[in-house]
């Protein structure tokens, strides 16, 4: 079976992101673990800064408790005169040595942060998605074209046997040593027909089918343009490889409509003048379409379920595809090109894409999953925020406004990310939420000894300040 080297359709993304992924992918043999790997990685760096933001907010937290009463009196009492009322809050929070603002700076970072990580990574591990989603189209299209060009080679030799014998042929793919025009030699791709394990057709594989052309030329309003002795006049043309690729299809796929001998239209493939009917050993008759689409739908599936690299993960057909029963393993066309953009699909690609993929994904396809991601996003995402805030709970501090709100409203936004997006991007999600869950005692113990040893500083310093005050 070939691959492509390079991808034909959408780019490969080469940000910053991708190239570590990328690093890691080619270190340990797997995109799903270099991802996970990075996830914990990221994690374990990010923790110290998320243990001292959670610090930060538990010291304003005990802080704003500690003055609440203060600040009720001073509303009670400077309520009508806001000026003045900031001016007694700001000499209330001088007092208790309380900067809202300086307070607020770490956490506005660390916020910013935070979400710098997660909408980039979200672009890239997108970005990502759909070039492999084209890459393994590219790779089948290909070779699909070169099973419809051997075909064609064979249609023109007048040589059968691969149409009358289609359900014993198979294909493979292998290298060829050949030497050029300079005398150099060079090692192509070559297509090979096998009937009972006899070679019975060979052809170059290519990935490019686009070849010059001669047309008329013709005016502004469509009219062959003539010389003055009346000849036509012609010009050379490009035709592009998506076209050549559907004039072969046209010409040994698709059903045209004729008319038979009553008038009537009948669907038959155009050449030949709808002589295509074969006759098989046993009587049968088949049509040169129908052989095509047998043994090349074989190969397909053959080319599909032994791809070099393979992204199905565990109950997921496809990870870069949403881990959703709505979405199947093999796209329809519409789909194929709302997942990777109309701007990177030729005016031919529906034609091309049509030909085979539906048969493929009668052979293969299914749900690419259950929304078993986005339950777990959910869950692990509440369980690491309950965590979290048990620390605290048992220590009596205050509840923060929208805290209860906001317990339930970020997890079902997880889950969100995780049902319309790419299941890597999920699987970062559950990683990412696990880690901190698992890492959340830890961080409140953390804290807590941190406070424990801030207090008994604060006391030491009292008693300090009072043992010199009696000297």
């Amino acid at each position: 079976m070939a691959t492509l080297n390079t991808l034909l359709s959408v780019s490969e993304p080469n940000g910053f992101w991708e190239i570590i992924i990328k690093a890691f992918e080619n270190g340990v043999g797997s995109y799903i673990l270099a991802v996970v790997l990075i996830t914990l990685i990221i994690r374990i760096i990010w923790a110290p800064f998320d243990t001292f933001n959670k610090k930060i907010n538990k010291k304003n937290a005990r802080m704003q408790a500690k003055m609440q009463p203060e600040l009720e009196k001073l509303k009670a009492k400077y309520g009508n005169d806001k000026n003045l009322l900031n001016q007694k809050t700001q000499e209330l929070y001088k007092r208790n040595n309380f900067s809202m603002g300086g307070s607020c700076v770490f956490m506005l970072v660390f916020m910013a942060l935070n979400l710098t990580i997660f909408f980039t990574l979200f672009s890239s591990l997108n970005a990502m998605a759909d070039f492999k989603i084209s890459q393994e189209y590219d790779n089948l299209k290909y070779n699909y074209a070169n099973v419809l060009n051997l075909s064609n080679q064979q249609f023109d030799k007048g040589d059968n046997a691969i149409f009358e014998n289609y359900e014993n042929v198979t294909f493979k793919i292998e290298d060829e040593k050949q030497t050029d025009e300079n005398g150099e030699e060079k090692t192509v791709q070559m297509l090979v027909a096998l009937l009972d394990e006899n070679e019975i057709g060979r052809v170059e594989f290519k990935k490019d089918f686009s070849y010059k052309a001669s047309q008329e030329k013709k005016d502004e309003n469509g009219l062959p343009i003539t010389n003055e002795d009346g000849s036509t006049q012609m010009e050379e043309v490009t035709i592009s490889s998506d076209q050549a690729i559907v004039d072969i299809i046209n010409k040994l796929v698709v059903d045209q409509k004729i008319k038979d001998e009553n008038g009537e239209e009948i669907s038959s493939p155009a050449y030949k003048g709808g002589q295509v009917v074969l006759t098989q050993e046993d009587g049968t008759q088949v049509t040169f379409s129908d052989a095509i689409n047998n043994y090349s739908s074989r190969y397909i599936k053959n080319c599909y379920e032994n791809a070099d690299e393979k992204s199905d993960f565990l109950w997921i057909a496809n990870y870069w595809v949403a881990d959703s029963p709505f979405k199947r393993s093999i796209f329809t066309y519409d789909q194929f090109v709302s997942e990777i953009g109309a701007k990177n699909v030729s005016e031919q690609e529906k034609t091309i894409y049509n030909a085979f993929m539906p048969n493929l994904d009668k052979q293969v396809g299914r749900v690419n999953g259950y929304f078993i991601l986005a339950v777990l996003s959910i869950a692990i995402s509440f369980l690491s925020m309950f965590l979290s805030n048990l620390g605290n709970k048992k220590k009596g501090l205050p509840k923060q406004p929208g805290g209860k709100v906001m317990l339930f409203v970020l997890p079902i936004i997880m889950g969100i990310f995780a049902i319309f997006y790419n299941s890597v991007f999920a699987i970062y999600l559950v990683v990412s939420q696990a880690i901190s869950a698992a890492l959340a005692p830890l961080e409140n113990l953390i804290i807590n000894k941190w406070d424990a040893h801030d207090e008994k500083k604060q006391e030491e310093k009292q008693k300090s300040v009072v043992s010199y005050r009696r000297k």
